[in-house]
This record gives C-alpha cells, structure tokens and sequence, in this order.
C-alpha cells in the first residue's frame, strides 16, 4: 500500500478489514457515549454481551454497505447502537441517538488523524506494508488517541447539554451538522474511486475544522445561554421573596390600621365633645371626665403594644437599646416591632461590633420617630429587622413616616443635613452611618416604598453587611 488511496479506505480491498474497521469505530463510540454524558462503564457480562452486540451490528452495516450503499448502513449503525445505549443507560431514544451521533463524529475524526499518521510512517519508511498491519497500527492510533480523549480534564463530568434532556435550538444545530459533516465525510471514503486522492485528503481536513469550529461555536451559545437562565431564575427568586417580604407587612399593617379605624369613631367624638365644652362656662367641671376619655382612647389604641415583649438579641446593650427605643416609641403612641434573624452573637461577633450596631439602631430607630411625627398617618409604626436576611447580615428599619425630601437624599454622607433641628434632630446620624459603611464595606440601600397610608410602611432603610460598599435609593411609585 503505497498511496493514500490504499491506506485511507481498507474496505474497498478487503471487506473483513472493512468490517474490522466498523468494529473498531463502534465500538469506541459506543462506549464515549458513557463518557459524554457521565455515566459510569462497570466491567461484568452484561458489557461483554453488549459488545458482542456491537460487533454483530457492524457485520450488519459491513454486508449493507456491499449490498445497499453506505448510507444506508452508516443510518442503520447509528439506529441500532442507539438503541442499544438507549437501554443501557435508561435514556431516551431521542436523547441517545444524538450522543451517539456526537461519539460517532468525533470517532470518526480520530480515524482520520490515526489513517494521516499512518501515511507519513508510510511515506517517510517507503515500504509496502500488509493490509492487515496497516489496519493494526491504524487502529493502535485511534485507540491511543481515544483515550488521550477519554483522560481530557473537560470531559471529566462528561458534557452538560448532553446529561440534558431539554430541547435546545443550538443543541439541534450543532447536532444537524455533526449529522451533514458524518454523511458527507463517509460518502467521500465510500466513494475515492471517483474522487482523486488529494481531494480526500483534503476535504476530510477541511471537514474536521468545519466540526471543530461548530461544536466550540454551538457549546458557547449553549453556556451563555444557560447562564442568562440562572440569573433569570436568581432575578425571580429574589423578586418573590421581596414580593412576600411586603405581603407580610402590609397584612401586619393592615391588622393595625383596622384596629385604628374602629378608634377613629370614639376620637371623633371625643373631638365633638371638646367642642361642646369650649361653649360652655363650666369647663374645669367636665375636666376630669375629659381627661378619663382621652386615656380611655389612648390605653384602647396601644394596649397591646406596652403588653408585647420585644424579640431578644441575646446581647445585653443591644436588647437594652431596643426597649429605650421602645419607651420613646410609646411616649409618642408608635408602635416598634422587632424580628430576629439567625444569630445575632455570631453578627457581632463576626460581623460589626456591639457598639456600632448599638449605635446604627439608635439612629435611624430616632429619625423614624422624627418622621412619624411629622405625619398625620394614623399608621404610626416602626418594625426593625436585625440578623441574616437574604444570605446576608444587615440591620433593617421601615417606618410610617413622612418620606425623604430630595435635597436630603442628595446630602447624606456628604455633610450633615437635617429639617428638624428643633425636636433634635442635627443630621450627624448619616454621617456617622457612612463611616460605619466604609468601615465594615457594607451597603446602604433607601427603599422609598410610597406615601404615607394605612396599609403600609412608606420608607425602609436597609444596610447591608455584603462587602460591596454601595449606596442607592430605590424610588417606588405609590400605587
């Protein structure tokens, strides 16, 4: 055999070295199929009997390719394998005619490398060398190459569309044109008589780029496609979870404003009341009657909220500085509401000092005070929210009040700015909010949640412990 006619298609000579050959090739791509798509090869009969399978389906397509075409046998190989693997591995048929298919390809191609590297040795030791050796140093090759193949780190856990049964537009591109690239690269070895030997040679070198090239090109689609549905899936989470996290809030709100809107009722006609004595002379006798209805109505509001225990923190300063801010809150008929999230001890512990958190509560527990008295709400609540909330820590506070005036917003942490210097307020609560931000690289989130209604809180501020420092006001439209 010396020209590349000889050495490239042993089948045409011979048809039991044909037949060899398909054996061969089956087999290496009966058993990639377990590679690609991780499934794990156990050495026992029931293997044995499926290779002799293989082998009996290769005779098969060997006598179809003499008797038919080679079309023909090569459709009728891939069925029957498929199927085969099919049952073996307890896929569907769809699924395993299409990793056979990639197997068969890739089979194929390493034929062809094994077949070029048997013409140079050929070429450069300018001897005639029996059918049947070529046929065994060929085949050494391709088994060389198989399971340098086989050992690659990317295959490792095998190819990921392939695990998958899911219908993919890429997957069914690159598939149709491994189907072309097979069909077309066998009808040319089925047919070199017809051909000339460098147009062979040639065209399986240009077929095997071809594939090369659609596959990375198929498998690149496929990845980023994969992660657009991750962060798709991660975007839909997180908007469920805030979605819930407001449906809690507002039925904890709602419960509140129903109880306010039964008091309304008695304040409108403790109101009627007062006026009825502002007429009359005698108003130091009807003083004290007053004076018993207007704690009546306020001990009928807020009974419920001295009786509540506040959640515990398990750390002194911190439980002692939420029931100050609960006492303040009481003094000006508010309601505070604390929930505790995973560990607070491992939160200053690991997290942010003690003293710092102590300090960050206090602040903004005041400024949402200051902005509930400067509303007419009758939803005058305030609910605090400290631990692990969405994977990370943070300190939570929403409040009733009024909402942040732009010029505010545009100054935080820039210089201290406040509208409510007269009832102590002197802005230096940001700045040092901003200092403690920079000093644990958390975020500072300011959810602008609506209007002030009886529903619902209006603001949330929410600093978050996620190292990434950020600061940005989300602006919500009151619906």
């Amino acid at each position: 055999m010396k020209d590349i006619n000889s050495i490239y298609n042993l089948g045409n000579i011979q048809i039991n070295i044909f037949i060899l050959k398909i054996i061969v090739i089956s087999l290496c791509t009966y058993f990639l199929g377990f590679k690609l798509i991780n499934k794990n090869i156990d050495i026992n009969i029931k293997l044995i009997l499926q290779s002799v399978a293989i082998c009996i389906f290769s005779i098969i397509c060997g006598i179809l390719k003499y008797e038919i075409g080679y079309l023909i046998s090569i459709i009728c190989l891939i069925l029957l394998i498929s199927i085969l693997f099919a049952k073996s591995t307890e896929n569907n048929i769809g699924n395993s005619i299409m990793v056979i298919i990639v197997s068969m390809a890739c089979n194929y191609i390493l034929f062809t490398c094994s077949v070029i590297v048997n013409f140079i040795f050929n070429m450069i030791s300018k001897g005639g060398i029996n059918d049947y050796i070529n046929f065994v140093i060929i085949s050494t090759i391709h088994i060389l190459l198989f399971y340098i193949i086989w050992n690659m780190r990317r295959l490792k856990n095998g190819i990921s569309f392939l695990k998958s049964n899911s219908k993919n537009e890429n997957i069914d591109i690159l598939v149709l044109n491994i189907c072309i690239i097979i069909l077309i690269s066998n009808i040319l070895l089925a047919n070199y008589n017809q051909i000339s030997s460098r147009s062979t040679f040639f065209g399986f070198i240009i077929f095997s780029i071809i594939m090369f090239i659609i596959i990375q090109k198929s498998l690149q689609l496929y990845y980023k496609q994969k992660l657009l549905i991750k962060e798709l899936n991660e975007t839909k989470e997180e908007l469920n979870k805030k979605n819930k996290e407001i449906e809690e809030l507002e039925r904890e709100n709602l419960n509140f404003s129903k109880k306010s809107h039964t008091i309304a009722h008695k304040q409108k006609a403790l109101e009627y009341k007062i006026n009825e004595l502002l007429n009359k002379r005698d108003i130091e006798a009807s003083a004290e009657e007053l004076k018993e209805r207007v704690n009546k109505l306020s001990n009928d509001l807020y009974k419920d909220i001295t009786t509540i225990e506040l959640d515990k923190t398990d750390i002194e300063e911190i439980d002692d500085m939420l029931k100050y801010m609960k006492s303040e809150c009481m003094k000006n008929n508010i309601d505070l509401k604390v929930q505790i999230k995973d560990s607070i001890t491992y939160m200053v512990n690991n997290i942010i000092n003690k003293e710092d958190l102590e300090t960050l509560i206090a602040d903004h527990v005041k400024n949402a005070i200051i902005a509930i008295n400067h509303t007419d709400n009758v939803n005058k609540s305030i609910l605090v929210k400290i631990g692990k909330i969405e994977n990370t820590y943070g300190l939570y506070i929403y409040d009733s009040g009024i909402e942040f005036e732009e010029e505010t917003l545009k100054n935080l942490g820039k210089k201290p700015s406040t509208t409510h210097k007269d009832e102590g307020g002197t802005g230096m609560g940001f700045m040092n909010t901003f200092d403690t931000l920079r000093k644990y690289n958390a975020s500072l989130i300011i959810d602008q949640i609506g209007k002030p209604s009886k529903e619902n809180y209006t603001k949330a501020i929410i600093i978050k412990f996620d190292g990434k420092t950020e600061f940005k006001v989300n602006q919500k439209p009151n619906v």
